[in-house]
């Protein structure tokens, strides 16, 4: 039998397609915001269903992950009853409205964003945010609106759990760990094959780029645990790799022996990474050391990745041991990593301080205005300008082109469609099909708009006249277009090219701190994590200048802008090989000496300047150093050498 033709154009099949599937992304989400719609409007009334797109967004972000513990829920709700009472203070007169703008989303873009999570401020601030658009009018409506908004929360903590016991669960540390060793496993076997460059070059980049996304869990208030310490390990163990992959200097010194210890060490990590249990964990951490002591390669880039590996594995194969419950501390914030943190951010060069500044005084001139105008609705021009602003200067432009266009089409809709609703059931089925086609919808997008438009036309024109809810709802988004206009053109514009310049001035910053690291080293134990934190965010930093390069063909001396970044990537994998041995070595007080006056050379020799008066002197100190120590060195200053043929470019 012959097929029958499809009449349907290929592009409508596959929208089609398209929209099939992102309905079913987003059904778990649009299930939860219609229950919670449903039950703060049967119990609190209508002016309280603000907060369940609140904490649908708390939804939306959450429901997949793994840690969502008991304490999550009570930082929520403590952390979220303080922002709404907040903003109910913010609404009861001008000063105070002022000043609760200027500070609160200051404080949170400051406290819980980074450059590497730049959203990490919106779910809070979103509490704020909305909640200061519809305050209660006395003490009384607070007191509903908190236990609207903590039922809003254990409707939250209940439909996680019961996604966990019906949708997939996410893998454990431990098995995301195992992976990862059969992957370097891998890996290892490549480093003897030459013609598989290319390959080992591929994975190892997708390989870290997925840890490093996956690893970086630090904010400005994180306490160190258990899984993110087993994270900073592996992806210490990680960059390990970044020594050999990314050139090929090496294999000249590459024989047998070599090829001989690569292989035994690819099958050390498929045995651990199939090991269960603390009987065979301690198995793997004896069999890492038989590995070290049988070690029998000559000097060389080859022996001190090998040795380097085999003792960061037996950190991590320790660091599965079960603690004794009795034992256990209870879990402390680093007050030294959280005043290092608070001394980074607060510069004018630190992402999170130009957007904290810029997100506060878009907030605050836009909820002035809002105070200030005795017109209906006028909440709408902060809450258009939260949605436009965005941490990227070119995201916020784009925005500010596509939300006019949703907005005029869904005004538009709702004109032709309102008068067609059959009273005040019909409006509200049609308020609840637009917000869910919203959840389906790609945020920033031209679309999206259209459908939350019409939900809050549908919903305002409840109360008031639908053709004046239509014209202020355009008048207010011209007024919040032009207060995010003026704040991202006046107040600490973040464009992709001054980022850019900041990161790549970051890149030879973390080199100085990294020393910082090493010194102290020397005289106490540092924390690994300290280690594995510096190194994820070096890396971070490395894959956005390169993708801004990627990016920009034109740039003048690109080529050499991403020499001068290989040759940082050399000397940070250097310097972490160097952190290691300090680690281990004992070295006597000459060396401890000999290796400070090293240090500090090279850190004035290498920012904020790039120079030559250290490094030539330097050489007379190398050969009071331990052997391995001193091979890492003379790596090292090999290739802080070659930057000085690049200074000029370097945009400093």
């Amino acid at each position: 039998m012959k097929e029958r033709k499809s009449f349907m154009p290929k592009k409508l099949i596959l929208y089609l397609y398209k929209f099939r599937r992102s309905v079913k992304d987003a059904f778990p989400v649009i299930l939860f915001f219609l229950l919670s719609f449903a039950l703060v409007y049967g119990i609190f009334g209508f002016q309280y269903v603000m907060l369940v797109s609140v904490i649908t967004v708390f939804f939306k972000v959450r429901y997949k992950r793994s840690n969502n513990t008991w304490k999550r829920y009570i930082r929520l709700v403590v952390v979220g009853s303080l922002l709404i009472l907040l903003a109910y203070l913010s609404s009861r007169n001008l000063a105070a409205c002022i000043l609760l703008n200027i500070c609160v989303p200051f404080v949170l873009v400051f406290t819980q964003s980074s450059q590497f999570n730049p959203k990490g401020y919106f779910t809070y601030a979103m509490i704020f945010a909305f909640t200061s658009l519809i305050p209660p009018a006395d003490l009384q409506g607070l007191g509903k609106e908190m236990l609207a908004f903590w039922m809003c929360v254990l409707i939250l903590a209940s439909a996680i759990t019961v996604f966990r016991w019906f949708g997939s669960k996410p893998a454990p540390s431990s098995q995301t760990a195992s992976r990862t060793f059969v992957e370097l496993s891998e890996l290892i076997l490549l480093l003897a094959q030459p013609e598989r460059q290319k390959e080992l070059e591929e994975r190892f980049l997708r390989l870290a780029h997925d840890f490093q996304q996956m690893s970086y869990h630090k904010n400005f208030f994180s306490v160190q645990t258990r899984e993110n310490q087993l994270y900073d390990m592996v992806s210490a163990l990680i960059q390990r790799f970044s020594y050999l992959v990314s050139d090929q200097e090496w294999r000249k010194e590459m024989d047998q022996r070599h090829v001989v210890v690569l292989t035994q060490i690819s099958l050390f990590l498929k045995e651990t990474a199939a090991s269960r249990g603390i009987a065979a964990r301690e198995r793997q951490a004896a069999a890492a050391q038989k590995l070290l002591d049988r070690m029998n390669v000559p000097e060389g880039r080859i022996r001190v990745f090998c040795r380097s590996l085999l003792h960061m594995m037996t950190l991590i194969l320790n660091a599965y041991k079960t603690v004794p419950r009795e034992k256990k501390l209870a879990r402390k914030i680093d007050w030294g990593e959280l005043m290092y943190q608070f001394r980074f951010r607060c510069t004018l060069e630190s992402f999170e301080m130009r957007f904290a500044m810029r997100l506060s005084i878009v907030m605050t001139i836009s909820c002035t205005v809002s105070y200030l105008l005795p017109v209906t609705h006028a909440y709408w021009i902060p809450l258009n300008a939260f949605l436009l602003l965005q941490p990227s200067f070119e995201e916020s432009s784009y925005r500010m082109k596509t939300r006019p266009i949703g907005t005029v089409i869904g005004c538009g809709v709702e004109f032709l469609v309102h008068p067609l609703l059959p009273g005040l059931a019909g409006q509200l089925v049609f308020a609840l099909l637009m917000i869910s086609l919203m959840y389906c919808a790609v945020p920033g997008t031209w679309y999206h708009p259209i459908f939350s438009t019409c939900y809050a036309l549908t919903l305002a024109a409840m109360m008031m006249n639908e053709t004046t809810a239509i014209t202020l709802r355009l008048i207010y988004l011209g007024a919040a277009v032009l207060i995010v206009f003026i704040g991202n053109r006046f107040f600490f514009p973040m464009r992709k090219d001054v980022q850019f310049r900041y990161n790549y001035k970051a890149l030879f910053r973390l080199h100085n701190n990294y020393w910082n690291i090493i010194r102290r080293g020397m005289f106490r134990l540092t924390r690994l994590s300290v280690s594995g934190e510096i190194l994820t965010y070096f890396h971070m930093l490395y894959e956005e200048c390169e993708a801004y390069l990627h990016s920009h063909k034109e740039m003048p001396k690109r080529k050499e802008l991403r020499n001068v970044m290989l040759i940082l990537w050399h000397m940070f994998s250097e310097l972490e090989q160097m952190h290691y041995l300090v680690r281990t070595k004992h070295l006597q007080r000459e060396e401890k000496e000999a290796l400070i006056r090293v240090i500090c050379a090279v850190q004035e020799d290498l920012y904020p300047i790039i120079s030559y008066e250290n490094i030539v002197s330097l050489r007379k100190e190398l050969p009071e150093q331990e052997r391995e120590i001193g091979y890492v060195l003379t790596a090292y200053l090999k290739h802080a050498e070659l930057l000085l043929n690049y200074r000029d470019c370097i945009p400093f």
